[in-house]
């Protein structure tokens, strides 16, 4: 199993996107949420028994953006595909990033 590596040619490509939008509607379906893709702002793979795909995915939430990372896990051979994390970005966190992001 390898380490995890940035992937930065591939955020607007059309596996990362449907991947951000497949944990986007995973996500509201747990939670009755009302999220709205705007965006895959950042992606890392893990290469393990599959792929692990970690996701920085920008939504609307009630028309406001905000920051959300998302981990999938993807095994293409069985079709299989699974979001094991997702969760806000803080603020301060969201700041960091962009500070980053823009330097």
């Amino acid at each position: 199993c390898g380490g995890i590596t940035d992937s930065p040619g591939t955020v607007n490509s059309v596996e990362t996107i449907s991947l951000a939008r497949f944990a986007i509607e995973e996500h509201n379906k747990e939670h009755n949420g009302l999220l709205e893709f705007v965006r895959v702002v950042n992606e890392k793979r893990q290469v393990v028994a599959g792929m692990n795909h970690y996701l920085t995915i920008e939504a609307t939430d009630a028309g406001k953006k905000k920051l959300f990372e998302a981990k999938v896990y993807v095994r293409p051979w069985e079709h299989f595909k699974k979001v094991s994390e997702f969760k806000e970005v803080k603020s301060t966190e969201v700041q960091e990033f962009k500070h980053i992001a823009d330097s």
